[in-house]
């Protein structure tokens, strides 16, 4: 039997602000294919993960993510309406 990953809750905006989320992002927009191998240690499932919505995230939204350092509102609230959408896991 295959134990389960350990889930905790987090918020969305701390997804969003990760290098690994912004570089899934940047790249989706771009066009650039999926790094396969990005993250794949054993320490960086997050990393990973974020990496994959960010991809996710930026198929879908064509606004800034931040201004300077923040995220933004009007992003914030796209992902949060695309996650309940089922668009970004």
């Amino acid at each position: 039997m295959i134990s389960q990953v350990r889930t905790r809750t987090v918020k969305t905006s701390a997804v969003m602000r990760s290098a690994a989320f912004m570089r899934g992002f940047k790249e989706a927009r771009k066009g650039t294919p999926m790094d396969y191998d990005a993250y794949t240690g054993a320490r960086e499932v997050d990393k990973r993960w974020d990496y994959e919505r960010g991809r996710q995230f930026g198929f879908i939204y064509d606004g800034d993510v931040k201004d300077g350092g923040r995220i933004r509102h009007d992003a914030l609230y796209e992902y949060a309406l695309a996650s309940r959408r089922n668009w970004v896991r």
